[in-house]
């Protein structure tokens, strides 16, 4: 029995222009086990990239490329999303899966839809739907999906270092010591 080969598109952002940084905050991956209801997570046995790569752009591909065509599937990677002529529209008529960021949405409106009679499935690799037309991936049944809790960490990590920044004064300190100042007690202001 063959199994269905699919194909899947991948909307990322761009390479970073000054290139990869020479190391990064992390060099593991968070072990977790469970979602705040308790839920299981799931838990890999194998990857096939160095945790804590960058792996939201073009060449890091979600880490998925080897995994994806291990199975015969076919992976199509692009940032170039807008338009027409756009590697997105060109590729998703054939497609059965499309994935796309948050901040660089892949906008999965009624018309792609309607040029995609193959596609069953839009993913986001984050947060959020509203980049799909979800009445049309109702209406075509396709499946819209998330990674609910998948910016936990990184969005309390965030409130700590705002909460930190305000309380401690830090940005108007910090501008006026850039512009020459050197009593940041001058820059308070109520």
């Amino acid at each position: 029995m063959s199994k269905e080969k699919l194909k899947i598109v991948c909307v990322l952002y761009d390479d970073p222009i000054d290139g990869y940084p020479p190391k990064y905050a992390r060099p593991d991956i968070p072990e977790l086990s469970n979602y705040p209801d308790g839920q299981t997570m799931p838990s890999p046995n194998a990857i096939d990239f160095h945790p804590g790569d960058l792996l939201g752009c073009v060449s890091g591909e979600l880490g998925l490329r080897k995994f994806v065509e291990d199975r015969g599937h076919t992976f199509v990677v692009t940032s170039d999303k807008d338009g027409p002529d756009s590697v997105l529209e060109k590729e998703l008529v054939d497609a059965d899966v499309v994935i796309s960021q948050p901040f660089w949405p892949a906008y999965i409106t009624a018309e792609l839809i309607a040029k995609s009679p193959k596609l069953r499935m839009a993913i986001t690799a984050g947060i959020g739907s509203d980049h799909v037309d979800l009445q049309a991936a109702i209406d075509n049944d396709i499946t819209v999906t998330e990674v609910t809790y998948c910016n936990s960490i990184s969005v309390s990590e965030h409130v700590v270092m705002m909460i930190l920044s305000l309380v401690r004064n830090y940005i108007p300190s910090y501008n006026w010591v850039i512009k020459g100042g050197w009593n940041i007690a001058d820059c308070v202001s109520r």
